[in-house]
């Protein structure tokens, strides 16, 4: 029952957020000018360096997650982010791990056409189920990263450090990844 409760938070507050940002965002002009929507897809390669004990690592390449960005104002964007990860061997039981998070980048700089830092508060659902068995739990966490843009704009390189918890297990967890980005 906690883990709904801090789910619905998470949901709430990123509605609050997204409201508020998409009030302060400046309208368009004339109703043939209208301001078109910008998403980020992109896909991240993740590094997961475990701090407590016993330590566990976790290196996920090509792609750790996906996820799908909306910007709600010119240095704001709400991120929700997947993944799904199942192991099986012959003569073994399978495994499936999954993640569904969100998380909210503030943008230091509004020009996407320059590199610019952002911070990102993010949950995090992490669950996982095998042998007969399921658990999940919420993470909270906090990352700064880079993106370094392409192609006028278009795309970009993305580089971030974070610190995530969950259930007083702590990890340091290094991502990069590619974004692609709609006009």
């Amino acid at each position: 029952m906690r883990h709904l409760r801090l789910v619905g938070l998470a949901l709430l507050v990123t509605i609050v957020a997204a409201s508020s940002a998409s009030a302060q965002r400046p309208r368009a002009r004339s109703a043939s000018s209208s301001e078109k929507s910008v998403w980020e897809i992109g896909v991240d390669a993740a590094l997961s360096l475990g701090l407590d004990s016993p330590r566990a690592n976790v290196l996920s390449i090509p792609v750790g997650s996906l996820r799908a960005g909306y910007f709600a104002s010119d240095v704001f964007e709400i991120e929700p982010f997947f993944s799904l990860n199942n192991f099986s061997g012959q003569g073994q039981t399978s495994a499936t791990a999954y993640n569904i998070g969100v998380g909210g980048l503030y943008h230091f700089s509004p020009e996407r056409t320059k590199s610019q830092v952002y911070v990102r508060p993010f949950l995090d659902l992490v669950g996982a189920s095998g042998g007969g068995t399921s658990k999940s739990n919420v993470g909270i966490g906090v990352g700064v990263g880079m993106k370094w843009p392409e192609l006028n704009g278009r795309m970009a390189w993305r580089g971030e450090a974070n610190f995530m918890s969950i259930n007083s297990r702590a990890s340091l967890n290094v991502l990069w990844g590619v974004s692609f980005f709609t006009r």
